[in-house]
């Protein structure tokens, strides 16, 4: 019997997966490093990196010509201007370092996209609205691709082998489908062909979500944190009859209260990680309690404040600067974004040498401002609505005096007080006559990546 056919991608993807594993161990070993072998790492690969950077893109010749490589250290970025997706966006073809790749192709390349596949032979391109909702796209290389996804998997394959006994089933995700995004594309790229990752689309009705991993009783399940409570709900009442060993989540803000439910729910490890378009392999998960370890081997992270300062361990930032030390094909240097790191000012308990940071909460992004120098910070509105049991899903939108709310509850609430107990804190903080409306609805309209916006600013 002939052998079916297989694919040109297929035979490019095999191996990349091929090539990606051989790196595995060296990158688990990379999990015990001390903190002399990170700084040591983070130098040689800063320098390599602002050296290519300098001499093969015209945009950061420009930018970067001043710069004494010799002398560049890891914790004083500060003779380098920041970057911002503007920026990127505006000068896409004079940042990539190869000259084959102009944003054009790239765009045309997304368009075509029906599944995951590979861009100029052995490039890979996603694009991201964010959660701030400007568009971004960015390009890897085939080192950064296979390095994406193992900054991020090693820390899951790590506990892994620690459980006795080791979870061997199947592993679903409930994330994004188009092959345009990162979880789903890297997904896509690095699954074995004996153990394939079963995507559950999150755009789909719930109803389907839940008939897909009921089939596929995952023993490790992915997800975005926003699914978590639907999910944890379907549970209790018996619709959905799944036993994961571990639960992991990314790509959004895990929220206390999410985690404390799916915990409730499933009684196992919920397992939470950072990543972003602009760094897919930007952390790796936390054993000990809440949080993940910025995967520093890789990734420079700056936390600032509004005004690019520098915060101290242990306050919470308004923003961050990312330098993606693995990805020399588009390079980011001190690449704003706007999620609000609090790394620990004290050693993890788990033993990490790396950075700590607790869970991201939120994004300045999210920041309701009424003039006046009225800026509501969103954990206002979060205090409120994730103390209501009875509430699965919210989303916030401002208005000029106050906010409108859709939430999605397993049973009727009493909209009016928690209409009355947001727009208190709104008049606490300054807001005049604050009007805020709860309305029910029976679902939350996602972003096209299948991410919710939980907080939707008025346009400046």
């Amino acid at each position: 019997m002939t052998s079916p056919t297989i694919s040109a991608y297929e035979q490019t993807r095999r191996r990349h997966f091929a090539y990606a594993m051989g790196l595995l161990p060296e990158y688990l070993a990379r999990l015990r490093w001390s903190r002399a072998e990170i700084d040591a790492e983070q130098t040689r690969a800063l320098r390599n990196l602002v050296t290519r950077a300098a001499t093969t893109s015209p945009w950061h010749r420009e930018r970067l010509g001043h710069i004494d490589v010799d002398r560049l250290r890891p914790d004083d970025l500060s003779p380098i201007t920041p970057m911002t997706k503007e920026d990127l966006m505006a000068s896409w073809d004079a940042i990539a370092t190869d000259r084959r790749c102009t944003l054009h192709a790239a765009e045309t390349h997304l368009a075509a996209l029906t599944s995951d596949d590979y861009f100029l032979d052995d490039l890979h391109v996603i694009a991201s609205g964010g959660s701030s909702g400007k568009r971004g796209v960015f390009v890897y290389d085939w080192h950064g691709w296979a390095a994406s996804w193992l900054g991020n998997a090693r820390g899951l394959f790590a506990v892994l082998m620690q459980m006795q006994p080791m979870p061997t089933g199947p592993a679903a995700t409930v994330s994004a489908y188009a092959a345009t995004h990162a979880t789903s594309a890297i997904s896509q790229t690095f699954s074995s062909a004996d153990r394939p990752m079963v995507r559950a689309p999150v755009t789909l009705p719930l109803a389907e979500i839940i008939a897909i991993l009921n089939r596929t009783q995952p023993s490790v399940l992915h997800t975005y944190p926003s699914m978590l409570p639907p999910l944890c709900e379907a549970a209790r009442d018996g619709r959905l009859q799944i036993a994961p060993a571990l639960i992991w989540c990314s790509s959004e803000p895990l929220l206390p209260e999410a985690r404390a439910d799916a915990e409730a729910t499933w009684r196992v490890p919920v397992l939470n990680g950072w990543a972003a378009s602009e760094s897919a392999g930007g952390s790796f998960s936390c054993t000990a309690g809440s949080g993940f370890h910025v995967g520093e081997d890789l990734n420079i992270i700056e936390p600032v404040d509004e005004d690019g300062q520098p915060v101290p361990r242990g306050e919470r930032a308004a923003k961050i600067l990312l330098t993606n030390l693995y990805n020399q094909v588009l390079p980011l240097i001190r690449y704003e974004i706007t999620d609000e790191f609090q790394i620990s000012p004290a050693p993890c308990a788990c033993g990490s040498a790396y950075l700590k940071v607790e869970d991201v909460h939120g994004r300045a992004d999210d920041m309701f401002d009424y003039g006046g120098g009225i800026r509501v910070h969103p954990l206002n509105f979060r205090s409120v609505l994730g103390k209501e049991p009875a509430i699965l899903e919210y989303q916030v939108r401002q208005t000029r005096r106050g906010a409108e709310v859709d939430v999605v509850a397993r049973c009727e609430i009493d909209r009016q007080a928690v209409a009355r107990m947001l727009q208190e804190r709104l008049g606490n903080l300054g807001v005049a006559g604050p009007k805020v409306v709860v309305e029910r609805v029976d679902a939350i309209d996602r972003q096209a990546s299948g991410k919710m916006k939980r907080f939707v600013p008025l346009p400046p």
